[in-house]
């Protein structure tokens, strides 16, 4: 169910966007890829990286100031600027290039999330496509490329799911060797589809970003049982 829209200003211009708040929704019919981007068309999210439509900077959407908020079923009476505002609108990979070329990462924690976010921007682009080797990293930017080693050295090793995004990144740059000897360290169950997952995908020497698909995930082997003699037995033998 949807709730109110906020009205936000740029920070940097003072133009207004807004972008609509949920009051209930689910994960129905979400989809997951190898990357760790999750869609879910039931519960959408606004994105946290955004670019003005006037000044056409990129700011983050926490940064924005509230100017107010607009009842999605209630119209009458609003201010017609609040009204008449666009919604949000996300970064394309370019832009996010050039946001991080402008410092919009300061932090490491900012700019680690930032590179996330750009990553997965451009493997918007082959998440859907028909052609296997549509998103090879032998055809990717340098931008591209360049983006993925400095998001290796901001992932940390201590971390489980930074771990598997490492891992991952790897895969994505060709370095199946580094990636599987990461994907080793991961033992825990509830790793086991995407490491199986990415194993895979490291033997085929596959670049690409893929969907998860948990179903396919062969079951864990049963620990074996110990056979236990019988009292009756044990009495028999001299």
């Amino acid at each position: 169910m949807p709730g109110p829209q906020r009205v936000i200003a740029c920070p940097k211009c003072k133009s207004l966007a807004k972008y609509a708040t949920l009051l209930s929704g689910n994960t129905f019919g979400a989809r997951m890829w190898t990357d760790g981007k999750r869609v879910a068309p039931m519960l959408p999210q606004p994105p946290a990286v955004v670019k003005c439509r006037a000044c056409k900077e990129c700011y983050w959407l926490s940064n924005a100031r509230e100017i107010g908020t607009l009842d999605p079923w209630v119209t009458h009476g609003s201010d017609p600027a609040w009204i008449s505002a666009q919604p949000v609108e996300e970064p394309d990979e370019n832009d996010y290039y050039h946001a991080i070329a402008e410092g919009l990462g300061v932090k490491p924690d900012d700019e680690r999330n930032l590179r996330i976010f750009t990553w997965w921007r451009r493997n918007d682009a082959f998440r859907d496509s028909n052609d296997a080797n549509s998103g090879n990293i032998e055809n990717a930017s340098d931008r591209c490329r360049k983006n993925l080693n400095a998001l290796v050295n901001l992932l940390d090793d201590g971390g489980l799911n930074d771990r598997i995004m490492k891992a991952e990144v790897l895969r994505e740059l060709g370095d199946f060797e580094a990636s599987t000897e990461i994907l080793g360290t991961l033992s825990s169950v509830q790793h086991v589809p995407i490491v199986h997952r990415l194993r895979e995908l490291c033997e085929a020497e596959d670049t690409c970003v893929r969907g998860l698909h948990f179903d396919k995930v062969p079951p864990r082997p049963k620990p074996k049982r110990k056979k236990v003699e019988s009292s009756q037995g044990r009495k028999g033998k001299k």
